[in-house]
């Protein structure tokens, strides 16, 4: 009896990991140079603060990234919802602060 084997090739796909960056008001050029540069990455970027909720819990990201500043209410309101929320409290959330923009004075 002859032994015959048979090589079988899977063209099973992995997801890309999915990131969701929630940009605040006055975004940091370093936070824009990094969505830039993606590349083949599955980010979604979120620009408004008060839609932010509801497109994560939809979206169901890996990571979250919070751009925000210091004083954005609306930012750290939605940090703590996310955090409080059993679906989304799993999901690692980086946080960086923006650097502040500094008032334009007429001189």
């Amino acid at each position: 009896m002859m032994m015959q084997t048979e090589s079988v090739t899977y063209s099973h796909k992995v997801r890309a990991l999915r990131t969701a960056i929630v940009v605040g008001r006055d975004p940091d050029d370093r936070v824009l140079d990094l969505i830039a540069e993606a590349g083949n990455y599955d980010v979604v970027v979120i620009a408004q603060t008060a839609s932010a909720y509801s497109q994560i819990k939809r979206t169901s990201p890996d990571m979250i990234v919070a751009c925000v500043a210091f004083d954005d209410a609306a930012a750290f309101q939605l940090m703590s919802m996310l955090k409080l929320d059993r679906d989304t409290a799993r999901i690692p959330l980086i946080t960086c602060l923006a650097e502040p923009v500094a008032a334009h004075s007429d001189v």
